[in-house]
Order: C-alpha cells, then sequence, then structure tokens
C-alpha cells in the first residue's frame, strides 16, 4: 500500500516537478513514511451526519447579533455547508488535516485564487472558534491551518479617458446616472440597489445610507450626478420607490448582479477593461485622496 501510495505522488508531481527534484521527493518519501503502516480509509457509504445543522444556525444568528450584513453571513453559510456536507462527520472528530485537504480539493476544483481560499479559512477559523468558546470542542483546529499567501495585484482606479469612455458609452439616462452616482457618493453596489427615491435629499445634495454593520453615513452628490440623477427620475412614469428599476414593465428594482451585467455592456463599448461597481468606490477614493483629502477621512466617508 505504502508503494502505491508512494508511486502515486511521484506520478501526480511529474507535472509540475523535474527529475531531480522528484528523485529527492521520492527519497523523502520513503524515509519520512519508513515506520509507518498506511492503510486506506474505509470507502463504505456513511449515514449523513447532520449533527452541526444546529450548531451552524446558532453561529449564524450569532454573527447577526453582532452587526455582520446579510452578504457576509451568506457566504458564511455556503462555505459552511458545503465544508460540513463534504466531511460528514462530527463536529468533534474534525481535525485540521480534514479541513487542509478540504481546501486542496476545493481549489482543485473550482480553481479559486489564494485570497479566496484564505477567506475560506478565516471563515472556518471563526466558526471553530466559536465552538471552542461555547466549549463544544476542546480543540479549534482552524487555528493549525496557516495563512495561504496570495498574489498582491495592483487595483488600479479608472483614468479621467477612462471615466470620460463610460460616461460616453451609457446608452440610457439611468445608466448614465448610476455611473455618475457610483463615483459621487463611492457607495457599495448593495448600498445603491437598496436605495429608495424618498431617501434623495436633492435640496441639500445628499443621500443617508447604511453600510456595513448598519453603519450610517452621509454621501453627497456632485453636480453630474445630481443633473442626471434627477434627469433619470424625472423621465420616469412607473410608481416604484427603487431608486434605479429595470426598463421593462413591470420595472422591478435593480438587483446586484443587475448593475453589474450593466457596467459590464456599458465597459464593452466603451473598450474599457475591469468595469464594476467596486471599481468606480476606488477611483472616488483614490482622487479624494488627490485632492488633499486626509485618509482618516477618506475612510470615514466610505
Amino acid at each position: 500500500m505504502k508503494e502505491k501510495l508512494i508511486t502515486e505522488i511521484l506520478n501526480e508531481m511529474s507535472l509540475v516537478l523535474e527529475e531531480g527534484s522528484l528523485t529527492i521527493l521520492k527519497e523523502t518519501l520513503y524515509l519520512k513514511l519508513h515506520d509507518y503502516v498506511i492503510q486506506k480509509a474505509s470507502t463504505e457509504l456513511k449515514a449523513i451526519n447532520e449533527s452541526w445543522m444546529r450548531w451552524l444556525q446558532e453561529f449564524l444568528v450569532r454573527k447577526a447579533t453582532e452587526g455582520k450584513s446579510e452578504g457576509t453571513i451568506g457566504q458564511y453559510k455556503i462555505h459552511l455547508q458545503m465544508l460540513l456536507s463534504y466531511l460528514n462527520k462530527d463536529i468533534k472528530d474534525i481535525t485540521d488535516d480534514d479541513l487542509f485537504c478540504y481546501l486542496i480539493v476545493y481549489k482543485r476544483l473550482r480553481g479559486v485564487s489564494n485570497g479566496y481560499l484564505d477567506h475560506m479559512r478565516l471563515v472556518f477559523r471563526s466558526f471553530f472558534g466559536w465552538l471552542q468558546k461555547k466549549k463544544y470542542i476542546t480543540i479549534n483546529p482552524a487555528v493549525g491551518l496557516e495563512p495561504i499567501k496570495a498574489e498582491k495585484k495592483i487595483k488600479k482606479p479608472f483614468t479621467g479617458e477612462e471615466l470620460e469612455q463610460i460616461r460616453k458609452n451609457c446608452q440610457l439616462e439611468r445608466d448614465l446616472a448610476i455611473v455618475e452616482l457610483l463615483y459621487s457618493t463611492a457607495i457599495r453596489v448593495s448600498e445603491l440597489t437598496g436605495l429608495n427615491r424618498s431617501e434623495i435629499n436633492f435640496i441639500g445634495r445628499d443621500i443617508v445610507v447604511f453600510g456595513k454593520g448598519s453603519k450610517e453615513r452621509e454621501v453627497y452628490l456632485n453636480a453630474k450626478a445630481f443633473v442626471h440623477l434627477k434627469e433619470y427620475l424625472q423621465s420616469r412614469d412607473d410608481d416604484n420607490e427603487a431608486l434605479f428599476v429595470s426598463c421593462r414593465f413591470p420595472h422591478k428594482r435593480l438587483t446586484v448582479s443587475g448593475i453589474e451585467e450593466i457596467l459590464r455592456k456599458v465597459g464593452l463599448r466603451a473598450n474599457v477593461e475591469n468595469v464594476h461597481p467596486h471599481r468606480f468606490r476606488r477611483t472616488s477614493a483614490t482622487d479624494l485622496l488627490r485632492a488633499g483629502m486626509p485618509i482618516e477621512e477618506v475612510k470615514e466617508y466610505l
């Protein structure tokens, strides 16, 4: 069994290692595994273990009371449900090896980035840390997982020329209003989709938004955002209270994915890469810093 395992490992690693490195790996495996008896785990069908469901539900409720956003709680739920269903073990029996192997399998199947994988690691650490505080488990298995280093990519804001091309290629007044509002206020797309017409103060040119953790802050409309938003609202003949709606009847409130798709199409027409909501937020923050606003004030504004 040991010989077969080593052969399988070497065959798989031959895709990424050269002959000299494979030889060193082979020798190391034989040396390290010499005193071990290796036996393949049973592949018999096991009953589905759902004992974790109650603990997961309690954990999610706790996160909600801490002020975590619905989106964040949703991510916790998806990652933990997938993990616990895949492992199909009692929570007390889960080890750091289980978590490590799961992350490897997930990366190979989904092709996600190291940054995404490290986010999953932090979710696991939070969940098992909470279970440890509740004294349901004695050791947090996720503590044994090393941080996963991600390649640092420089996330560039739009240039002035790119912004102008985006503006020129907005075919609808609604789309131009979305672009100007995102840039002027630096709000998140989830905050944008939740806005209603009545929440826009056209006299003071400001909007009160509720961000992550229900944190309230005030953002402002510049001249372009003010003009195009007003023109867009005046052009509408529906009675939906939502600030941005679909063009077709029954004119439903635009969703996050809906706005992302609108901007993606605008970007294609403008021949500008990576046109997405968060890049407007980054551009706005960058321009505020360039204009001389202290970084502490920019953080507060965001």
